[in-house]
């Protein structure tokens, strides 16, 4: 029995509401975020922003969980198949974009391309 990470969908504005429901229900989740800057009338305001808007990471055993209540979630819209199929991303993917936020959530700028 392994974790994996798979991506999932939620609803329009709701990455708070689908964050808190999954977390209550024992599931761990990681939602990349970032600071976007935008203009209102004569200022600036800058605020956090899903870095993949409308995705974020979900963590379970597909073999130990009831991964299927995830669709019926509050804020979620429904996790990603292909094929009708149920499909894991890499580890080592997730755990190297979590490596790129500092212990405040900060998503720490890339000094080289």
């Amino acid at each position: 029995m392994s974790k994996e990470w798979f991506v999932l969908q939620f609803k329009p504005n709701s990455h708070n509401l689908a964050t808190k429901n999954l977390t209550q229900q024992g599931f761990e989740t990681f939602l990349p975020l970032h600071y976007s800057t935008s203009r209102k009338s004569s200022r600036f305001i800058s605020t956090r922003k899903p870095l993949f808007p409308s995705y974020m990471f979900i963590r379970f055993d597909r073999a130990g969980s009831e991964w299927h209540k995830i669709n019926n979630t509050y804020g979620v819209s429904r996790l990603i198949t292909f094929n009708s199929i149920l499909k894991s991303i890499p580890t080592k993917f997730v755990d190297s974009l979590m490596k790129r936020y500092d212990l405040s959530g900060k998503l720490i700028p890339i000094q080289k391309l």
